[in-house]
């Protein structure tokens, strides 16, 4: 089952790279007006922040809280974040030698946060009456 989490989440890796790649910078910071609605670049940021703290914690064998690098919210900046914290994410599920039940759960858990944001993002772009890449594979 875990290998299979694992192939999802590199597919939803790509996906949410699609996504960063046809928007530009005013497609990130676009709204759509319901209340309490995130923009693109706010999604992104907690999706960084999710993915370089359980990575984090997946090399630690325990959580140990939210923290995220990202910094700035442009296009380019969301591209080259998404990038480098899958990246990260992949290091780590490759160093780990041993699957603890912890780790496993660790793992469930980003792979909801990450299912979770991809919805909260095809709404949006839905929304924002923007194009949803093929590879999105729930919209």
């Amino acid at each position: 089952m875990r290998d299979a989490i694992i192939t999802r989440m590199k597919t939803r890796f790509e996906s949410y790279r699609d996504i960063a790649n046809m928007v530009d910078d005013n497609g990130v910071q676009a709204r759509i007006d319901v209340p309490k609605h995130k923009s693109l670049s706010e999604h992104i940021w907690c999706v960084v922040g999710a993915r370089e703290s359980y990575a984090k914690a997946l090399v630690d064998g325990e959580w140990a809280g939210f923290a995220c690098s990202m910094d700035s919210c442009t296009s380019s900046d969301c591209r080259q974040k998404l990038e480098s914290s899958a990246r990260e994410v992949i290091s780590a599920i490759e160093g780990v030698s041993e699957w603890t039940d912890a780790r496993n759960d660790l793992l469930l858990a980003l792979n909801e946060h990450e299912v979770m944001h991809e919805g909260q993002i095809i709404r949006h772009l839905y929304g924002l009456e923007l194009e949803i890449p093929p590879s999105v594979s729930w919209a």
